[in-house]
């Protein structure tokens, strides 16, 4: 790509100076001859024409060089800043490996002591599972990535009740945003003859999930919303939470990979920042949108429209 630009961009001054060029020479001669034929003057006026080019072409070239840096700058920067985000994702990335890994090799050689009880030998297991699942979750998330890419990813189109999923997974969550103290409620439901929609229900889920797990992580208090609704022919999910915000300088990129690797939060919560690339991914592959609204220190809503298709086409 850098290439192609630099290609066009030289051959673009290279016709402007040229054009420009015979322009000037063909009808500046014109215009002076038809005022004077003195040659004493023409003489002179070759030499001002001479530097008016010169004056004239300098300050246009200056613009379009100064035009096609920027960009280039602009290029550069961006690609730094990808591989700086690239880098703390690959350093988040091994801090979540190891930390479920040490645990789950910590623990296991704390199961090979016969004098563990009932009660010891169970809080071990669970701390093993739970390390298993996050190490999953985060492996998952890089192949969703990785398939996304490559062009792997397809979907699979099947009838699903709206308002069964909300339902479905409030109550999956209810009970982890209540060990947290979140008050976890449904907003709204679609009209209930109208909550059938042809949609790839996996992706739907993984979206809502995403979106629900990141709801009660980044809350400490208060409540937890989830909700859906019918409105101009498209099916409208929400999740809103009291959380921590997002700063009003990263809503913009929050869609963006490996955002979440580069704040100081990183450590703090769980996760490697692929969550809402990889829902905005799949909800456009459906045919809708994702949005946020959010202020910091007093939570975000996330909101996303999928069409309310009701045949398979």
């Amino acid at each position: 790509m850098g290439k192609i630009l630099k290609f066009r961009f030289e051959h673009g001054i290279t016709a402007a100076y040229l054009i420009l060029g015979c322009l000037w020479i063909l009808f500046s001669d014109n215009i002076v001859e038809g005022f004077t034929d003195d040659k004493v003057v023409l003489s002179k006026v070759q030499t001002y024409k001479g530097w008016f080019y010169v004056v004239i072409t300098g300050i246009l070239f200056f613009l379009f060089l100064k035009r096609h840096l920027k960009r280039l700058r602009e290029a550069e920067a961006k690609a730094k800043e990808s591989d700086r985000l690239k880098t703390a994702f690959l350093a988040n990335v091994s801090h979540e490996v190891r930390t479920p890994m040490n645990a789950i090799l910590g623990f296991s050689e704390l199961l090979k002591n016969p004098e563990l009880t009932g009660e010891q030998q169970k809080e071990y297991l669970d701390i093993i599972e739970k390390s298993g699942e996050r190490m999953l979750l985060l492996i998952n998330d890089i192949v969703a990535i990785s398939k996304l890419d490559t062009g792997q990813i397809t979907t699979y189109y099947t009838l699903t009740d709206v308002n069964e999923l909300v339902e479905h997974l409030h109550a999956v969550y209810l009970t982890v945003a209540n060990e947290k103290g979140l008050l976890f409620t449904i907003s709204e439901r679609a009209p209930q003859d109208k909550s059938n929609v042809y949609t790839d229900k996996e992706k739907l889920v993984s979206v809502l999930t995403h979106l629900l797990k990141n709801a009660i992580k980044y809350s400490a208090d208060g409540t937890i919303e989830i909700g859906v609704s019918l409105e101009n022919g498209y099916y409208r999910f929400s999740v809103k939470d009291d959380g921590i915000g997002i700063p009003e300088e990263r809503i913009e990129n929050i869609f963006e990979r490996f955002v979440q690797a580069d704040v100081r939060l990183s450590r703090e919560y769980e996760g490697i920042g692929l969550g809402l690339s990889i829902s905005k991914a799949y909800i456009e592959m459906l045919g809708g949108n994702i949005t946020v609204e959010s202020k910091e220190g007093l939570g975000s809503k996330f909101t996303f429209r999928i069409p309310a298709k009701e045949n398979f086409d």
